[in-house]
């Protein structure tokens, strides 16, 4: 059986990504063919490795092995003027003190080349999986960046959110942070869940793993846990605000 792997939210924190890809290549050696991964926003947001991010999809892209789209924090670093001389314009946003405070850093770590290559990335995912047409977006279809996919929802609500895309087989949406898998009369809707961003201190991040044949979708787990001291040290030695250091260890505060 042919896979493909599907992971959101990596919010910059590049330890949760290093251990998703190490988790993804103990699967393949286990037997799970993994053709290929979508990667469908925030592809940077929170934590303080952005460069480091992009620099390791960048890898991945050249490899034609990942396909990845903008999430909302991707695209208000995307939004700016490629010619603006800083990031103020982030004070305007409609975030919490803590996030704009995060973007503004990741503005200034990314850099010219690096605020391009968010530029560079499409707002829609649209591809084919074994004989399954699939679309993906990082809010929902009729809303990219700010509509939010509900999780535990009736079959009624995701086939409202299908409908827009119904020519498709699968919806792949990152929006809920918690895993979806539902099933409606037009389609599948699915969330990989969270790699960077803990939706909740009782959740592990999560991602991903479709049969590219039958659409039969799996959660794989993954654990940073060791690594979570190291990105807590150097939110403060960066002097990020405290709240990320909440966030990191019991999600949204």
């Amino acid at each position: 059986m042919v896979y493909v792997a599907v992971l959101a939210n990596i919010n910059g924190n590049l330890p949760a990504l290093a251990k998703a890809l190490e988790r993804i290549e103990v699967l393949k050696e286990e037997g799970y063919e993994i053709k290929k991964y979508y990667i469908i926003g925030n592809v940077v947001g929170m934590f303080p490795y952005p460069k480091e991010v992009l620099d390791t999809l960048d890898d991945l892209i050249k490899a034609n092995t990942v396909k990845v789209i903008r999430g909302e924090f991707d695209q208000a670093i995307a939004a700016s003027d490629p010619h603006a001389e800083g990031p103020d314009y982030i004070d305007k946003l409609d975030y919490p003190d803590h996030i704009k405070k995060a973007l503004k850093y990741t503005w200034e770590k990314l850099g010219h080349e690096g605020r391009e290559f968010l530029r560079d990335l499409p707002i829609y995912l649209v591809d084919k999986i074994g004989k399954n047409d699939i679309f993906g977006v990082y809010g929902s279809p009729l809303n990219p960046f700010e509509g939010i996919v509900l999780p535990d929802q009736p079959t009624s609500y995701y086939e409202t959110i299908m409908r827009p895309v119904k020519d498709y087989e699968v919806l792949f949406v990152a929006s809920p942070k918690y895993p979806v898998n539902a099933m409606t009369r037009y389609g599948r809707v699915i969330c990989p869940g969270s790699i960077g961003y803990p939706p909740d201190k009782n959740h592990k991040a999560t991602f991903a793993l479709v049969d590219v044949d039958t659409l039969h979708t799996k959660f794989i787990e993954v654990d940073y846990e060791k690594e979570k001291r190291l990105i807590e040290e150097k939110i403060k030695r960066e002097g990020l605000p405290e709240e990320l250091v909440k966030i990191l260890y019991r999600g949204r505060v």
